[in-house]
């Protein structure tokens, strides 16, 4: 590529993870732990791939880095229509990153498909010694005890609905 080239896929992809212009001529020993994650990510996006394998891309930060890191890729994926494969055992971050989810334990894969359709194996994603979202566990707990509710939500507007459809329901609303 020549040098023009470079250097807008430089500026784009420090773009896309958030770091600002001054930040690109700083040593990476002055570069907080978040930014230096978000400089390697931009190293890859740099090079415009089309799919984009994430191993562990939020370990170690805070939960405003976290949200912040995560809402890059997505943007990412919407501006190159790029394939994402995210690795994480976080599964709060996997419930609110990712369209399709593939589960691998032990060299096996027990579940695929949509976040609700595997988070509603919640109880069998834990035995495989997986978390689950903190919001799933609690539907779970209240589906055990005989509440006829949705166990397969993940994320809290989706467990504000299912508690508004119960209440409707049973009339309380």
């Amino acid at each position: 590529l020549d040098e023009k080239e470079v250097d807008r896929r430089v500026r784009s992809a420090a773009y896309f993870v958030g770091l600002r212009d001054d930040q690109l001529s700083q040593s990476p020993f002055e570069l907080s732990g978040g930014q230096k994650r978000r400089v390697a990510i931009a190293g890859v996006i740099a090079m415009e791939p089309t799919v984009l394998v994430l191993d562990e891309p939020t370990a170690g930060l805070d939960p405003v880095g976290v949200e912040s890191i995560l809402r890059n890729i997505r943007d990412y994926h919407t501006a190159k229509n790029a394939t994402i494969i995210l690795v994480s055992h976080s599964m709060e971050e996997v419930a609110r990153s990712v369209d399709r989810l593939v589960v691998v334990s032990g060299g096996r894969l027990p579940f695929s498909g949509t976040p609700r359709e595997v988070f509603a194996h919640g109880d069998e994603l834990e035995a495989l010694g997986l978390g689950v979202p903190q919001v799933t566990r609690v539907f779970h707990r209240l589906r055990a005890m005989g509440v006829d509710i949705d166990p397969s939500v993940y994320t809290i507007p989706q467990a504000r609905e299912a508690v508004r459809d119960f209440l409707r329901r049973k009339g309380a609303v």
